[in-house]
């Protein structure tokens, strides 16, 4: 009798050959147009690194090539985006809550002052501000407490960030006091920034931009400088102590102070339309995007900031020996074991 075929085998053989034949339907047309993409794919890519390395080589003997590959190099590895967005939602979660305190303090018409100052008035935000003693005793003392302890998030996120930055110690639970300081001079540098605009009136041989005079907007100008360079230069004083030379935070907080006044003066130019106009679409919410926008993009300066400095001092050339010569460098203390509670002292 003639054997029976294998069904399973005959199904296999037919597969195979509907592989073989489908293999067999590209063209040689499209194999050479494939081949050719190809090969000038692995063209552009070997074109791109060639130029790549030509123009690190030309850098690198440039004067100041060095410390210009450094500071591109650290901005790059110095998660700018993720340490600007941690200082803009610390900060949106903890000064807010202390700008809320002082309102209810009597005599808080200085907020508005110093949110004007910034393009946001206080018609667009619905602060409920007392001045009567019942609503301070509503706070209570000790909501006030639990407000400023909530605010230290700020402050330790900047120290963590000046800390990594800089390669310091971070400094012992014992500075808590430190943090203190730090949440309520940043909301103290806003308000002299309120009591600034009353400069803008000044004029001379009567020569006015809009309601400003010309000699009004320079000494506005130049107090933003100085109002943001004293707070920066405190700032990580407080924050990293003396292991950071003071002549470097100066020139740090000289840089930081620099930016954020060219940074508030666009944001007085551009900032009351923007809040107009999403306030009309969006009402208070869209005043709370623009707050943590404005934050982000303040975070940045601070980031960049520190990282520039910190690469200038750190360079191995010539400039970097110069900037240490003059402005020293941070030196890290020597780390302390922190006191253990639980642990009994034999």
């Amino acid at each position: 009798m003639p054997a029976e075929a294998n069904p399973s085998t005959d199904d296999r053989d037919a597969s195979k050959t509907e592989e073989t034949s489908s293999d067999d339907t590209r063209s040689p047309l499209d194999e050479r147009r494939f081949a050719a993409l190809r090969a000038l794919l692995q063209t552009w890519i070997a074109r791109g690194q060639a130029f790549a390395i030509k123009v690190y080589e030309f850098v690198q003997v440039m004067p100041g090539g060095t410390l210009l590959m450094r500071i591109i190099t650290d901005i790059i590895r110095g998660n700018i985006t993720d340490r600007a967005m941690t200082l803009a939602a610390q900060a949106f979660t903890g000064i807010l809550p202390i700008v809320i305190l002082m309102t209810t303090l009597p005599g808080s018409s200085y907020l508005d002052e110093a949110l004007k100052s910034l393009g946001m008035h206080s018609e667009h935000v619905d602060f409920v501000s007392s001045s009567n003693d019942a609503t301070v005793g509503t706070f209570g003392f000790i909501g006030a407490l639990m407000c400023i302890a909530g605010a230290t998030s700020l402050a330790r996120a900047l120290g963590r960030m000046y800390v990594s930055i800089w390669q310091v110690t971070k400094l012992p639970l014992s500075g808590w006091w430190r943090w203190v300081v730090v949440i309520f001079s940043i909301p103290v540098a806003v308000i002299f920034q309120g009591f600034a605009t009353d400069l803008k009136t000044n004029t001379i041989f009567n020569v006015h931009i809009d309601d400003s005079g010309v000699l009004g907007i320079i000494l506005v100008i130049a107090v933003t400088f100085i109002i943001w360079t004293i707070t920066w230069t405190l700032i990580p004083r407080l924050l990293v102590s003396t292991q950071v030379p003071m002549r470097l935070l100066i020139v740090n907080g000289a840089v930081t102070g620099a930016l954020v006044t060219a940074y508030l003066v666009g944001s007085r130019i551009a900032l009351p339309r923007i809040v107009e106009n999403t306030t009309q679409h969006y009402g208070t919410l869209g005043v709370v995007f623009i707050a943590i926008s404005w934050l982000f993009f303040f975070g940045c300066i601070l980031v960049v900031t520190a990282l520039v400095v910190h690469a200038f001092v750190t360079d191995e050339g010539t400039i970097g020996r110069w900037t240490r010569k003059y402005v020293g460098a941070p030196k890290p203390m020597a780390r302390t074991e922190s006191a253990r509670w639980y642990q009994p002292k034999i």
